[in-house]
């Protein structure tokens, strides 16, 4: 996966927030099996990479939507490994909005018509850090 170097290389530098959530919280309810998140200030070299690394690892795969403002891409969501077969499916989320970019990769047992709906579970969860709560965007 092309992306994982997105998140290795802009994961930890400053400015960047990166959430992977664990197995024991996914676990609650969610047919998600692993959750990494990435956003980082936009710079024409960081969304040329992350860009790239998108389309690298989708051409096997498909896009489930894309949104173009004036020809570049915005937003999109994309199927990257069908789990018909093996029962584990694997998407990348993009958006690119307010000078940020946020790249969602995650993977679980469930179809493409079932994400949204998956991912408006992770919207109920909370994380304490240094006793404050961060609720999952």
């Amino acid at each position: 996966m092309k992306i994982k170097n997105c998140f290795d290389k802009y994961g930890k530098q400053k400015g960047s927030v990166m959430v992977q959530l664990s197995s024991d919280i996914l676990s609650q309810g969610s047919k998600i099996s692993f959750y990494k998140s990435l956003v980082l200030d936009e710079t024409p070299e960081k969304l040329t990479t992350v860009l790239q690394a998108v389309h690298t690892d989708i051409e096997k795969g498909s896009k489930i939507s894309e949104l173009k403002k004036n020809g570049k891409v915005e937003s999109g969501t994309y199927l990257v490994r069908d789990g018909k077969k093996t029962q584990a499916y694997e998407y990348i989320l993009f958006k690119n909005k307010s000078k940020k970019i946020t790249l969602v990769y995650l993977k679980g047992s469930f179809s493409p018509q079932q994400l949204d709906y998956e991912l408006s579970k992770l919207k109920d969860l909370f994380i304490y850090v240094n006793n404050k709560r961060l609720k999952i965007q």
